[in-house]
């Protein structure tokens, strides 16, 4: 499995938060510039997971390129409405800005297990 986590989200506190919760766990950051190229990055390499913003409009695209790497939706709104919609269209969770790094850290740890399993891999 890859080690390169793939982080699109345009709020800077809540993208550094992420990124130092991806290093503190071992495993390279990548940080695309915009929604174009993080589509071109999941086309060409094998990402562990995805932190993606909601507030940039074009999530569910993310998510069906990112497949089958686990898709996190980072989000401003703390509501079921969006949390349910994200869920519906792919994402295996979702986390409110600005993220708390041990609630990253959980979900980071979950996804990277499912997709171990998912794969056939030991966890």
């Amino acid at each position: 499995m890859s080690d390169r986590i793939l982080i699109l989200c345009a709020e800077p506190e809540s993208r550094d938060k992420i990124v130092a919760s991806v290093r503190e766990r071992g495993l390279d950051p990548v940080l695309p510039s915009n929604h174009r190229q993080a589509r071109t990055l999941l086309a060409q390499h094998d990402l562990a997971a995805v932190f993606c913003s909601d507030d940039l409009g074009e999530y569910p695209d993310i998510i069906e390129a990112a497949r089958p790497a686990p898709v996190i939706i980072v989000s401003r709104l703390a509501e079921w409405d969006p949390y349910l919609a994200a869920l519906r269209a792919g994402a295996f969770d979702y986390i409110a800005c600005p993220p708390d790094s041990r609630e990253v850290q959980r979900i980071l740890a979950s996804a990277l297990n499912g997709r171990s399993r998912f794969n056939g891999a030991e966890a």
